[in-house]
């Protein structure tokens, strides 16, 4: 118990937090920002009426190939 509050109170241990924090947020827009971009091509797709004819690989081996 003594222990974290020492941490907490260390300012490299606060920094780092802090730095945890930011990545984190850095992550999460990162994968909201491509599921935008990855919805907006499937809509495109869909919108040029080819989309029948994509053949799409997804690194599944259902032994097709």
């Amino acid at each position: 118990m003594l222990s974290k509050w020492i941490k907490r109170l260390s300012p490299l241990h606060r920094a780092r937090e802090k730095e945890l924090a930011r990545a984190a947020g850095r992550v999460a827009l990162s994968i909201h920002r491509y599921k935008d971009v990855s919805q907006d091509i499937q809509q495109e797709i869909r919108n040029n009426g080819f989309a029948e004819f994509l053949i799409y690989d997804r690194g599944v081996d259902d032994g097709h190939n």
